[in-house]
């Protein structure tokens, strides 16, 4: 800071810092990658159904080569516990799928002032 200048004075600063936050927190309630925005909540769903995916599989090729070992059964516990990996990681990605709809869905009838149930089925009143 040059000699010739003052410091702003705290008053000056305190409402310096309230514009920042002002202004900080209106980008982000309408940015697009504001937390809760359908481009957040996708990538983290993606990286929870590959997440999910490797690690299941994994498990199943770990066990089998476990058994396989111990067994002396090579190759088919291997190739039995990666079927069996692969079908408990489809498993899991549809119980992701269904639950994230479930809410997408409760987002949905939140949004529109609607009830939803349990199941995430919008209240429509008189269109039955």
């Amino acid at each position: 800071m040059p000699t010739n200048q003052r410091p702003p004075a705290p008053d000056d600063f305190d409402n310096r810092l309230k514009a920042a936050r002002e202004r900080r927190e209106a980008r982000v309630r309408k940015g697009p990658g504001k937390l809760g925005s359908s481009d957040s909540l996708g990538m983290g769903l993606g990286f929870r159904i590959a997440a999910e995916m490797v690690a299941a599989i994994g498990l199943g090729v770990a066990i089998g080569l476990f058994l396989d070992s111990e067994l002396g059964t090579k190759p088919w516990m291997l190739i039995l516990f990666l079927l069996l990996g692969a079908g408990g990681a489809f498993m899991n990605i549809m119980r992701t799928a269904n639950e994230y709809e479930r809410q997408a869905k409760e987002r949905k009838a939140a949004e529109a002032g609607k009830p939803a149930d349990s199941a995430g089925n919008i209240d429509d009143g008189d269109l039955k």
